[in-house]
Order: structure tokens, then sequence, then C-alpha cells
């Protein structure tokens, strides 16, 4: 072996080892998965009433309906505990974002109609299953 080949051997080593440290602090430094908690009856509730009043308001003021859903979501999804950056946000949500921004930017109710379709989608994912309360049938006992 002469020294050119031990220098490029050196010279790949040293780039492989590089290439590894920087996946390595990438991996550590990743975000958390957010860990979303369940919304209370009456929150769930709260929240479903405010989405049937934004659909129907929709038809008469598509902008401000829209509007409304981000907020509401935004709100939703900060109560349940996840991450609210822009780059933390589910899909459909950001997807909804662009579709209503692009309808205010052409004066288009057909983008504010997909940016409603997107949010009421991610809406109904992050709103969470309903959650029943079983009730002691009457006459059952327990036993000790």
């Amino acid at each position: 072996m002469d020294l050119t080949s031990l220098v490029v051997d050196g010279v790949m080593l040293l780039v492989i080892l590089a290439i590894l440290i920087s996946v390595v602090r990438a991996w550590r430094n990743r975000p958390a998965r957010a860990q979303l908690i369940a919304l209370p009856p009456e929150a769930r509730t709260r929240y479903v009433v405010a989405w049937e009043r934004i659909e129907k308001r929709f038809m008469d003021t598509p902008e401000e309906a829209t509007s409304e859903a981000d907020s509401l979501l935004l709100a939703m999804l900060g109560e349940r505990g996840h991450p609210l950056a822009e780059n933390r946000l589910p899909y459909r949500l950001r997807s909804a974002r662009r579709n209503m921004a692009q309808g205010r930017r052409r004066h288009r109710t057909e983008d504010l109609r997909q940016a409603l379709l997107d949010y009421r989608a991610a809406f109904n994912k992050m709103i969470g299953p309903e959650t029943q309360r079983e009730e002691v049938a009457e006459g059952r006992r327990e036993t000790a």
C-alpha cells in the first residue's frame, strides 16, 4: 500500500464518520411526538357545536367561516396538547391554510370551499372518539 491510498482511505473514513455523527445528532434533536390528551366530553360537545355553526355560516360568509374554522382547530389542538408550530401542524390543517390563503388572494369561493373540506377532515381526525361513561346497571351488585 502506498501513501496515496492510505490518505484516500483515511479521508473516506473521516467522511463516513462525519456523516454518522451528523445522523446521530439529527436523530437526538428530532422533535418528540405529540402526546394528545383526550378532550373532556363537555369540551368535545362545545367544539362539535361550534363546528356545526361554522359549516352553516359558510354559505353566507365563506371567508369568515374558514377563518373561524382555523381558529377553532388551533384552539382544539392547543387544548389537546398538540404543538402549534407551523411545521408540526397536521397535514390537512396546513393544506387548509394554503387553500384559504389562495381563496383570499384570488377571491375564489371554490378555494375556500376546499379549505373548509380540509378543515373538516382535520377536525374529524383531531376531535377524537366520543367517550361514553359506563353507567352501573340498576340492580347490579358488586361482590367483595
